[in-house]
């Protein structure tokens, strides 16, 4: 069994009516997935979930609310793929559209393919990305490179669900960013050649992350000090990256 989870605020039922007739096209059975309100959460329960600074350098300042919700909500569509024991389930945002490449016939086979990857970015393709393995419907997947930096919409094999909601006490960044990072949980992570989904323009649907630019009006001298962490975080992501120094797993034993 497979599926497509779409995260959806309460707030936001505008967004849902735009999806249904996209989520009609894809071939698969859907459901939503009530996304989660950071700004409503404890002020106790979000410092717990992100404290600052992270022991490693895992990210240069402190979560928005709405970045914190948002991972959460992409955590809860990780545990429902393992909950309803599909072999792997299409995460959306509900500001996702179809690109050019799409078609039900490309989506199906790439979920056919589940057993040979742990998660497929279907966004923003990265241009200098090598390719990995060839597919039916002139489909490719590439690895490495520079990855996608959204989460508007990826496929997430069951075995990848197991090892992104394991062991996890704190969230470090972004979740678009923490995928990324795919040595931490041994991620078998690809995207796909060519793109199948898109990010809507804030015109036709504004964030509802919020406000994520509250460091550029710090007094200069603390502005300084995020600057220099935010450097030295992408020069630590390069590293590892692209020369595997400094990788770090940060699962135990399983």
């Amino acid at each position: 069994m497979q599926g497509a989870l779409l995260i959806n605020l309460d707030r936001s039922p505008d967004r849902l009516v735009r999806c249904e007739p996209l989520l009609a096209q894809l071939g698969v059975t859907w459901e939503r997935v009530t996304g989660i309100e950071g700004a409503k959460l404890p002020a106790e329960r979000l410092a717990s979930l992100n404290p600052f600074p992270a022991p490693h350098g895992e990210w240069y300042r402190p979560l928005t609310p709405g970045e914190i919700g948002c991972f959460l909500s992409h955590q809860a569509c990780w545990q429902r793929i393992i909950d309803l024991g599909w072999s792997c389930g299409l995460v959306l945002e509900d500001d996702f559209a179809m690109a050019d490449g799409f078609s039900p016939e490309r989506l199906a086979a790439l979920m056919a393919t589940s057993d040979q990857w742990d998660v497929v970015k279907l966004t923003r393709l990265g241009t200098n990305a090598p390719l990995h393995l060839t597919l039916p419907q002139g489909l490719r997947l590439r690895g490495r490179g520079a990855g996608p930096i959204d989460g508007t919409a990826y496929l997430v094999s069951a075995r990848g669900a197991r090892k992104m909601v394991a062991q996890r006490e704190h969230i470090w960044r972004p979740v678009d960013f923490d995928m990324k990072h795919h040595w931490e949980r041994d991620l078998t992570l690809h995207w796909c050649d060519p793109d199948l989904f898109r990010q809507v323009s804030h015109e036709e649907a504004p964030s509802v992350i919020g406000d994520r630019s509250g460091h550029r009006r710090l007094p200069l001298a603390q502005k300084a000090q995020v600057y220099l962490r935010k450097y030295r975080y992408h020069i630590d992501f390069f590293l590892a990256d692209q020369l595997h120094i400094g990788r770090r797993s940060v699962l135990g034993p399983r």
